[in-house]
């Protein structure tokens, strides 16, 4: 699909309603180098419809975490799974991370960027992580999350979700990581500010 067409077609969505529904198909194709354009064509408060898949990983956490749901989309006018076009770029990405979760106000976030690994202390444990991978070695839950945090920034649900695991599992393998100072857990939206991209 050519940019214009792209255009043309989220114009003609916003004149059906408040926000762009973009098909699957067309979510699916668009560049890194398209969603910097559209993002960049339209204003911030142009509202588009999460994806299927990410809205099926959101029907998943209203049933495992009702109060982090609530947190995020409950007491609000806007429709649930609506959010700011400035999202698009996340949203393209194939990698499983999805719509990030790290603003949460009424509950801890678990939001862990590569910044918030301990330089020297996560350096060798991800080190040790990788040689595991590399001769297929099993790795353990704060392994496999610390190799997740340091290629690109993953909340701990998409972390459970992506992985099949149980929330239970994934927190106790980052409370772990924090334990050993391989990492930093900043709970606050605040304290998150400047780790959101």
């Amino acid at each position: 699909m050519t940019d214009q067409e792209l255009i043309n077609c989220f114009i003609e969505e916003l004149q059906k309603a408040d926000y762009i529904i973009i098909p699957e198909a067309i979510f699916d194709e668009i560049t890194p180098e398209q969603g910097i354009m559209i993002s960049q064509r339209f204003a911030d408060s142009t509202l588009i419809r999460l994806p299927e898949k990410e809205i099926k990983f959101f029907e998943w956490l209203k049933v495992v975490d009702e109060e982090v749901w609530n947190d995020l989309w409950g007491g609000t006018d806007v429709e649930p799974y609506t959010v700011g076009i400035s999202f698009l770029l996340l949203l393209i990405k194939k990698n499983g991370r999805g719509f990030p979760i790290c603003d949460l106000l009424t509950t801890d976030n678990y939001y862990f960027t590569p910044a918030h690994m301990i330089e020297q202390e996560s350096k060798d444990f991800i080190q040790s992580s990788r040689e595991r991978l590399l001769n297929n070695e099993k790795l353990t839950i704060p392994q496999l999350l610390a190799l997740e945090i340091y290629s690109d920034a993953i909340d701990i649900w998409h972390f459970a979700y992506l992985h099949k695991l149980s929330l239970d599992v994934a927190k106790e393998a980052a409370w772990e990581l924090v334990e050993d100072n391989v990492l930093i857990h900043l709970k606050s939206a605040e304290l998150l500010t400047n780790f959101i991209k």
